[in-house]
């Protein structure tokens, strides 16, 4: 039976509908292959098969070029070996023109010049030559390839590869669907069209991958640069103008700059112009510096609008930067019209102006890390979410046109199976459309075991905005897993719902307790070994055990954190240490899947050295206490009553003591609520935390004994007090000297108080914690205080 195929048509469907249409209305065909022989030969220009240039010494645009000739050679290679692959049979590349003659039945595809020549360029042009046409001319036995350029030619081989079902759902061979029909034919077209973006791309995937799916374009530049020496400013600048450099606290702060210095945009714009005509770009990035420090100078302050960022509590600084970043890119657009500067909207800057309309040649970049990531926002029940739709139409109706920088994974904490289907499906189609973006940057992780669905998801509608997100995903696991789709769809709608119907809000893993419920965690185990266990061939096996393998190290992940808070500590530094050495396991075993944050140019994980910095300090301390002291509370203290203290009166009104009556406070559980889980996902400021302990008998206890009040983790600064008393934190500075402060400060590290002279050794203690939490040291979204058990501990 012929397979005919027209866009996004299923091949069963045309394949019923060719037996019941009568000849007169079946469209023509363009036969490639019939029965396994093949019937195509594909004609490509020898310059774009030609081997490698060495691209030593080249500019950019002589470097793009080059890049995009090899991508569509590689095109082409990958168009003759799909059509093999599917059909079985042998298809050709030839470098030599096509003649007008051929035998009967035989095929011509002709790739690029050779089909500009016979059939003319692209009807629909897209900025930066993006634009593609497909030809297929059954009468004459021609297929007709052709763009604007070599990157857009290749765009027009996937579209007929895509036509045909090829599918590349993650990096690696394990990752592609090709359909097999030994009998392929096209329905006779002359389709031009482009990309709904001007850029599409992820941070981490291999050249095949990205080809495959249509990646690419001109890539927006918008990261940190503008106030990285070096990058527009020498030292030497910095020291010759002190009056470019901010002001903090009266004080200059040499890694920030005057926003409101007229000349510094005008040297800025000069270095960029003549960068530019050295050797030409066609975007460079104004994106401040990371960090959430900014001049605090009169001058600068003068320049902002009446707004108010509440992720930050503090005045939005955006209309301050677009004065500088529009002063700058009038000044060079004035000189060279196309170049595009880009800059980023985050931190504090992430709100619309209200005041500055950013110039046309100005493209901001959203990158809303102080907002949710991982439920729709259109979720009415999410902090923020209100606001972020306000900034997403807002700079989509200042700004000509935007780029997005999603986050494609939950930051601080990659390993939890993600699929992220819910909030893609809205956000990605709303972006585009409210936020009038353009470019289509998220930031991901090399993560297809856990966001395969969200990264695939957002590449097709960034590409095609009309295609149903649910169409999309059911396709995916429908051809990804085979025979398995039903399970695995179970299983991954699961998890997705588990993450986007949970009111928890904040980042990172500390809210997981509530998330990862044990039952949540038991109906996930169950819906995958079913998947397991109907299974069938080679590849439905590869790809569910990559899933299997994914939850395993995330059930593990959640062992640890449940063991901690229920006061399991003797081997947390061991099976710590396992787990690390598991994920870089698993990043070896899938590198060429680019997941479990490996890449196969580094050894090491992303997942791993965020265990590191945020979790493995604890679990280490907690093993050393459980070895070498005597756990007085075998139950962590958990349960605390609390109460915000937003104008710091409490010391003064007495919430230290012991006889005050905290009653009327409310309750937390500080394994497993965050701020955020209270209600308080925004609040900077401090919290005072109460609880109660007695403790245990200790009959001949030598008095020299200490005991200690161990906080597992915290974020922000935690001043301790038992009894009433005042509890200094001591500690020991790299130096290896005793050293003393009135609180302990960071995140994510535990502290142990020596609270020994505070201590009612016979009978009931109380202790009182204030916690800070500042803006200036943002570490994650809504968490604050304690974020894990607290317990008490001494020498044996």
């Amino acid at each position: 039976m012929k397979t005919i195929l027209g866009k996004s048509t299923p091949v069963c469907l045309i394949a019923g509908l060719l037996l019941i249409l009568p000849q007169s209305l079946r469209a023509a065909s363009l036969t490639l292959a019939a029965n396994g022989q093949g019937m195509a030969t594909i004609h490509a220009p020898r310059a774009v098969m030609a081997a490698d240039q060495d691209t030593a010494g080249f500019k950019a645009r002589e470097l793009d070029a080059e890049t995009d000739r090899r991508r569509l050679r590689e095109s082409v290679k990958d168009l003759a070996r799909y059509l093999g692959e599917m059909s079985g049979a042998r298809v050709e590349v030839v470098t030599a023109p096509a003649g007008e003659t051929a035998a009967p039945g035989a095929v011509r595809i002709l790739v690029g010049d050779f089909a500009a020549a016979r059939f003319g360029a692209p009807a629909k042009p897209f900025p930066y030559q993006q634009g593609f046409r497909v030809v297929v001319d059954a009468k004459g036995g021609w297929l007709g390839l052709i763009g604007e350029s070599d990157l857009a030619t290749s765009y027009a081989i996937y579209e007929v590869l895509d036509r045909l079902g090829c599918r590349w759902y993650m990096p690696g061979d394990h990752g592609e669907f090709i359909p097999r029909m030994p009998t392929i034919a096209l329905d006779e077209m002359d389709f031009s069209s482009h990309p709904a973006t001007i850029y599409r791309g992820i941070w981490y995937a291999d050249d095949d991958y990205r080809r495959r799916n249509r990646y690419g374009g001109m890539a927006l530049t918008a990261g940190h640069a503008l106030e990285l020496t070096g990058s527009y400013l020498t030292e030497e600048d910095k020291q010759k103008h002190p009056e470019w450099i901010a002001s903090v606290g009266g004080k200059p702060m040499p890694t920030r700059l005057k926003w409101s210095n007229r000349e510094l945009a005008d040297s800025i714009a000069d270095k960029i112009i003549a960068r530019h005509a050295s050797d030409p770009r066609p975007s460079y990035s104004l994106g401040p510096d990371d960090g959430a420090v900014f001049d605090d100078s009169a001058e600068d302050r003068a320049l902002d609008a009446n707004d108010f960022d509440t992720t930050f509590q503090t005045t939005s600084l955006t209309d301050r930067l677009m004065v500088l970043c529009n002063r700058i890119t009038a000044r060079v657009a004035a000189k060279d019209p196309d170049v595009l500067l880009g800059v980023l909207a985050y931190v504090q800057y992430t709100r619309p102006p209200l005041r500055e309309k950013p110039n046309p040649n100005l493209v901001p970049q959203i990158a809303p890390i102080t907002y949710s990531r991982a439920h729709p926002m259109n979720d009415d029940r999410v902090p923020g979410n209100r606001e972020l739709r306000y900034i997403v139409e807002g700079w989509g109706k200042s700004a000509r046109m935007t780029s997005y920088y999603f986050y494609g994974w939950f930051l601080a904490e990659p390993v939890a199976p993600n699929p992220m289907i819910r909030k893609w499906s809205h956000d990605v189609p709303y972006v585009l459309d409210k936020g009038n973006c353009k470019f289509w940057q998220p930031e991901t992780t090399s993560n297809f075991e856990t966001s395969m669905h969200a990264i695939y998801l957002g590449n097709r509608l960034s590409w095609d905005p009309s295609l149903k997100p649910e169409g999309i995903i059911a396709e995916l696991n429908e051809k990804f897993y085979g025979g398995s789709a039903s399970e695995m769809g179970a299983y991954w709608d699961f998890i997705d719902r588990v993450w986007v119907e949970t009111d928890e809000y904040s980042g990172g893993a500390w809210g997981y307790l509530r998330r990862w419920t044990p039952e949540n965690l038991h109906k996930a185990r169950g819906l995958m070994n079913a998947a397991l266990a109907s299974a069938r061939t080679p590849a439905e096996r590869y790809r569910i055990g990559l899933a299997d393998d994914s939850l395993s190290l995330f059930e593990a992940f959640m062992r640890l954190r449940y063991d901690l808070a229920e006061g399991r500590l003797g081997d947390l530094d061991q099976r710590a240490a396992a787990w690390m050495k598991r994920v870089v396991n698993l990043g070896e075993t899938y590198k060429d899947c680019y997941a479990f944050t490996r890449v196969p140019w580094d050894k090491r994980t992303y997942a791993g050295g965020n265990f590191a910095s945020f979790y493995l300090a604890t679990y280490d301390d907690a093993a050393r206490i459980a070895r070498g002291f005597e756990v007085l509370t075998p139950a962590p203290l958990r349960r605390w009553r609390y109460l915000l203290d937003e104008k710091k009166k409490g010391e003064a009104a007495g919430y230290a003591a012991p006889e005050l009556d905290d009653s009327g406070w409310r309750v937390t559980d500080v394994a497993a609520e965050t701020w955020s889980t209270l209600g308080h996902h925004d609040y900077f400021g401090s919290v005072w935390y109460r609880a109660q302990f007695t403790l245990p008998a200790a009959p001949g206890a030598s008095p020299d004994k200490r005991t200690f009040l161990w906080l597992s983790s915290t974020d922000g600064s935690a001043k301790v007090f038992v009894n009433g008393k005042h509890v200094p934190y001591t500690f020991k500075t790299p130096e290896g000297k005793a050293g003393t402060d009135e609180q302990a400060d960071g995140f994510c590290k535990p502290f142990s108080f020596d609270i020994t002279a505070a201590l009612n050794p016979s009978g009931q203690n109380h202790v009182a914690v204030l916690c800070t939490r500042s803006a200036v040291a943002f570490n994650e979204l809504g968490t604050g205080g304690l974020i894990g058990p607290v317990m008490v501990y001494r020498d044996r």
